[in-house]
């Protein structure tokens, strides 16, 4: 039988969860209690559920439908998370209960982060000592279903967009910041910046750029910071801005704001157009892409 791991970093269900969910991220120390305030009060401002939550179970469903439709083999998806339940060893252990034979790791990244990587190795770690087949769900930034499902997110911003500024529109594509390490950051660099190049192409976008975001100001970690970038080009003529995030097919509370609300605030201020690319979410055209890219891994074999 075949299993996919569906991965993402962490996915509270509830608030409840908010405080565990950062002490496992800080080793099992629980943050200040001003710090817990402010990160929850973040999520209350969501108005709603965790949408990476939503999103990735939602996801793992129709993927599991949709590979069933497809495959002649049995094939169950299965959540994981690194920080929140259910954890990646318990969901490796019922993955050898249920009779997996053949795993496959699927992180919600597109693009190698440093934490898509541990997780598959963390994954083949776990299952050294078994007698299965391991297939890493790496290098699909550029599957060309992928490539539709964000050239009509990017499409539909551009065409929101008012009619007279959309020459003078610059799409901002996002991942998250990192510390400079020539070493550690070429993978992750390089293809962020393949996506954006293959998307802007498609969608036949000229005024493109890569950018990032949570740096927090920190003068050693990738730039140019993406509300930066907005006030310069503001300032050389821009009239417009799109943002899309690159890192995750589903929004996480974090770029969720960074790149929505608080970019648009900056574009209000300098009075220009602004719109958000939607994530490709858990969409009917993000789940055929995901199938159609589960389907290579195994063909592959």
């Amino acid at each position: 039988m075949i299993g996919i791991i569906y991965y993402a970093y962490g996915a509270p269900k509830s608030l409840d969860d908010v405080t565990p969910y950062f002490s496992h991220i800080m080793n099992g120390k629980t943050p200040p209690p001003h710090v817990i305030e402010n990160i929850t009060a973040q999520f209350k401002k969501l108005g709603g559920v965790d949408p990476l939550a939503a999103n990735t179970s939602r996801i793992a469903k129709g993927l599991e439908h949709a590979l069933q439709q497809r495959l002649a083999q049995p094939v169950k998806v299965y959540n994981a998370y690194k920080h929140t339940e259910p954890y990646i060893p318990d969901v490796v252990n019922t993955m050898l209960e249920d009779g997996i034979s053949t795993f496959i790791t699927l992180p919600v990244n597109p693009i190698m982060s440093s934490g898509a990587a541990a997780f598959h190795d963390e994954v083949s770690a776990l299952l050294a000592s078994h007698d299965v087949t391991i297939i890493s769900g790496q290098n699909w930034h550029l599957n060309t279903e992928l490539l539709a499902v964000y050239k009509d997110r990017v499409h539909r911003a551009y065409e929101w967009i008012s009619t007279e500024k959309r020459t003078h529109t610059h799409v901002l594509y996002t991942v998250h910041s990192q510390p400079i390490n020539p070493e550690r950051n070429e993978l992750y660099v390089r293809q962020f910046s393949e996506l954006a190049e293959a998307i802007s192409k498609a969608a036949q976008i000229d005024n493109w750029h890569i950018t990032y975001r949570s740096g927090h100001g920190k003068g050693d970690w990738l730039a140019p910071d993406v509300k930066e970038k907005i006030k310069t080009l503001h300032a050389e003529g821009a009239q417009g801005f799109i943002t899309c995030e690159l890192l995750s097919l589903s929004a996480d509370i974090e770029s969720y704001f960074e790149i929505g609300s608080e970019c648009q605030k900056i574009c209000e201020e300098l009075q220009v157009d602004f719109a958000q690319a939607e994530f490709p979410g858990d969409s009917y055209d993000t789940i055929q892409a995901l199938a159609t890219i589960v389907e290579s891994f195994i063909l592959a074999q």
